[in-house]
């Protein structure tokens, strides 16, 4: 696949920060979205790690995997739910479990699709160890 797929994957993640201004406490909610999204990061970046096998100019082989299907759902269900909250049920909203449910699953997800796309960039731009022997043997 074309690796400039996985790096436009994290525009999914932004998606759900529209939904994030109508939460309560937004001084908690982004704090809160700043640690998870971290931790969704290095969860990406490592579960990214296991299914990179190869690159091809601007392609990279990948293993098939389910983790993306996954989090493109949740994206999608959490945005909806928030939002669907929001509208109908906004005294459930104020509750911090809820809302720093919503926040930490958000984070976690987009932080994912950051992770992977980070690595993916490092796996694109390291140097192939024939190439690295080459110029090191001039």
């Amino acid at each position: 696949m074309p690796a400039a797929m996985i790096y436009v994957m994290p525009l999914l993640g932004i998606l759900s920060l529209n939904n994030m201004l109508g939460l309560p406490n937004p001084i908690l909610v982004w704090a809160t979205f700043v640690v998870f999204y971290v931790l969704g990061a290095s969860i990406g970046f490592r579960l990214q790690s296991n299914w990179t096998l190869a690159r091809d100019g601007n392609k990279v082989h990948v293993a098939g995997e389910w983790v993306t299907m996954f989090t493109i759902i949740l994206v999608f269900l959490v945005s909806f739910l928030n939002g669907l909250f929001l509208a109908i049920l906004p005294e459930l909203v104020a509750m911090p479990a809820v809302y720093l449910g919503l926040t930490i699953a958000k984070a976690v997800i987009s932080g994912i699709f950051i992770g992977r796309a980070a690595y993916v960039w490092h796996f694109m731009n390291k140097p192939v160890p024939h190439l690295l022997k080459a110029h090191i043997d001039n």
